[in-house]
């Protein structure tokens, strides 16, 4: 069986350290969200079917930005947890379902957008 990959996106935090009026994964970037540019570098691999974003239960501002470039490629969740552990693990635990056992989920935090297209080309390379 060929494994398949996704994406893991933790977007829970409170940005207590960004103190900011705007959660960090939410601020903006070159015109779009900070989040948006994570979900769009695991989405330039071609093998990354789906990439789930962990929200905090209750997010409305998700709702409130354009995510249609990325259609049924991405899929938020609300089960994010109190600490970036919990979060990866309630989402890990909210995919299992999509997702098979040789499957690889890559996880990438969202307030690091800047994940070269060459590292994860040789993540993908290695793993596979």
């Amino acid at each position: 069986m060929t494994a398949r990959y996704f994406g893991l996106v933790p977007a829970a935090g409170s940005g207590s350290r960004f103190s900011a009026d705007v959660l960090k994964q939410y601020s903006p970037l070159a015109g779009k969200p900070m989040l948006h540019h994570a979900v769009e570098r695991l989405l330039a691999a071609p093998e990354v079917e789906i990439v789930f974003v962990v929200l905090p239960p209750g997010d409305a501002e998700f709702r409130k930005h354009d995510w249609s470039a990325f259609g049924a490629r991405l899929a938020p969740l609300y089960c994010g947890g109190t600490s970036r552990r919990d979060s990866v693990l309630n989402g890990l635990v909210a995919c299992a379902s999509a997702v098979d056992p040789n499957d690889w989920i890559l996880v990438h935090d969202a307030a690091r957008p800047c994940l070269g297209k060459a590292e994860l080309r040789r993540l993908i390379d290695e793993a596979g």
